[in-house]
């Protein structure tokens, strides 16, 4: 019954019956050529299982499906779902230390160890480039196997290639023992027809029989090389040297596609470090700039403290020496009267250096038509007393062959920037107590110069002493005290009338600060004078 569901696969059967083979098979020279002498007991062949198996217990590895127990009419499925495994999982030894102790036992045991077909793809890991076969084998008497079991499959390497024998103990029969050789043609056709498709887009899908030819190839396309697979993987102890293997179909598109993620995970790396390194440096920047803003005004804090004591300590004493009436002289009563105006004068200056400096940027000041030349004078009359008596020479230059300069502003906020431009000559001045105040225009601008001989603006410094709370100097034990804001408010209300502040080193020493705002035309006026241009 067993062979007549068997019938495609069955080859030459036979029967063993008191340690001979019947004539029926024995008339087959091939077969008794292969396995007469075995099943008579007169020759030992080699029988095959996996290393994983046979050392289990000893090297504790885990153990491959088991095939050795399939019975025939379940062989080719058996072997179809052993190729299932091999393809679906990775090796079964992945550990190569407890693999070569493996091998190393089975040599000194009388195992053979025979080397694979294929030997796997450079670019997979060493542990995959082992070609020796985890399929070992050791020889074995036909009587060993009866008494074992009842049954079983057979493999045998000829020079035909790879047999198979198939046999069992009959039922009720005693010792007598029946079978079958394989028909080779028919297993590969069962194994090819089990098979997944054996192309796609990617990769070449087959098996690879004993002697390292597919079973079945792709017609489309160029065979490869097919001892060197991408991945390769036995298929089981039933076929020994059988393997089953994946290719690339097209290994060129692969690697281009591969050098290409692999630039494009470096470019983004490199632009990830890029982005973290220039974030770092922002971060930290932004971090040191805050650290020394915060510096700044804390030294600000302490300046404005500082300077807003000393002209209430001068104002305090003078005041105080006049309500004790001890100085009867008028002139020194007159002299210590001017002294505390002007104290009151620079304690206000001070004040509205600070107002200004806390105002909004979008802060808009009411805005009238008035001569800046005119501001000039009335600004530096007004200190001039002052200047004076502090040793200074003030040279005025805005009189009236300067023109009016008429200009679009608030006449207060200008008044302070041209004080703070004053009392910046009158600070940072030595010996040379000159101060020229002159006023001009250059096309379409108003230009208002105020010029000293003083200790001038070192050249690194000369883009930063327009900058809030900036001081060259910014000790309490400096010689020349200040919060380091005259100089930053006035180009900040220079801006807010459409001009600017700028300073420039003035020949012969000294500084020289201009102030520069677009001259006011009357918008009647304009259209005069564009009316009489097209008239000509």
């Amino acid at each position: 019954m067993v062979f007549w569901l068997c019938a495609p696969l069955v080859g030459v059967s036979f029967v063993v019956r008191d340690g001979l083979v019947l004539p029926e098979a024995s008339e087959n020279k091939d077969f008794m050529a292969s396995f007469g002498a075995f099943l008579q007991g007169g020759e030992s062949l080699p029988v095959y299982d996996h290393i994983a198996r046979v050392y289990r217990k000893e090297m504790q590895l885990p153990v491959p499906a088991p095939a050795a127990e399939l019975k025939l009419p379940d062989m080719a499925d058996g072997i179809a779902d052993g190729i299932a495994l091999q393809i679906g999982k990775s090796s079964v030894l992945t550990d190569s230390e407890t693999l070569n102790k493996a091998y190393s036992k089975a040599h000194q045991e009388g195992f053979e160890i025979s080397m694979r077909n294929t030997a796997q793809s450079a670019e997979q890991s060493p542990a995959a480039l082992d070609e020796r076969s985890g399929i070992v084998s050791r020889s074995r008497f036909f009587a060993e196997l009866l008494n074992e079991s009842d049954g079983g499959i057979l493999p045998r390497m000829s020079g035909r290639g790879l047999e198979l024998l198939f046999w069992t103990k009959r039922a009720g029969a005693g010792s007598e023992i029946v079978g079958c050789s394989v028909r080779m043609d028919a297993l590969r056709g069962r194994i090819a027809d089990v098979l997944p498709a054996v192309l796609s887009e990617a990769r070449i899908l087959t098996v690879l029989d004993d002697m390292g030819e597919p079973l079945v190839a792709p017609p489309s396309v160029a065979a490869p090389e097919w001892r060197r697979p991408f991945v390769a993987r036995e298929i089981s102890p039933l076929l020994p040297r059988w393997e089953v293997g994946v290719w690339l179909a097209n290994p060129a598109a692969l690697t281009s596609r591969v050098r290409f993620a692999t630039l494009a995970v470096w470019v983004l790396v490199a632009a990830l470090f890029f982005v973290i390194v220039v974030g770092s440096a922002a971060v930290l920047w932004i971090l040191g700039s805050e650290m020394r803003v915060a510096a700044q005004k804390t030294t600000f804090v302490a300046n404005v403290s500082h300077e807003l004591k000393t002209p209430l300590t001068s104002i305090r004493l003078f005041a105080e020496l006049l309500l004790s009436g001890k100085q009867g002289n008028e002139e020194k009563r007159r002299e210590y009267l001017h002294t505390m105006m002007s104290e009151v004068d620079r304690l206000a200056r001070l004040i509205d250096n600070v107002l200004a400096a806390s105002k909004r940027e979008k802060e808009n000041y009411p805005m009238q038509p008035l001569s800046l030349s005119e501001l000039a004078r009335d600004t530096a009359e007004q200190l001039k007393p002052h200047l004076e008596k502090s040793g200074f020479a003030i040279v005025l230059e805005c009189d009236e062959s300067s023109g009016a300069l008429d200009v679009w502003g608030n006449r207060e906020a200008l008044r302070q920037v041209i004080m703070n431009l004053l009392s910046n000559a009158e600070k940072y001045s030595n010996r040379i107590r000159e101060i020229r105040l002159s006023c001009g225009d250059e096309g379409k601008m108003a230009v208002l110069e105020v010029a000293d001989r003083g200790i001038g603006v070192e050249p690194r410094f000369t883009d930063r002493i327009f900058r809030e709370f900036f001081r060259a100097d910014d000790s309490l034990s400096a010689s020349k005290s200040g919060a380091g804001l005259g100089l930053a408010i006035a180009r900040k209300i220079a801006h807010r009338h459409g001009g600017d502040v700028t300073y420039a080193p003035r020949p012969g020493g000294g500084s020289l600060f201009s102030l520069r705002l677009p001259l006011f035309t009357n918008p009647k006026e304009e259209g005069e004078e564009d009316e009489n241009e097209r008239s000509q």
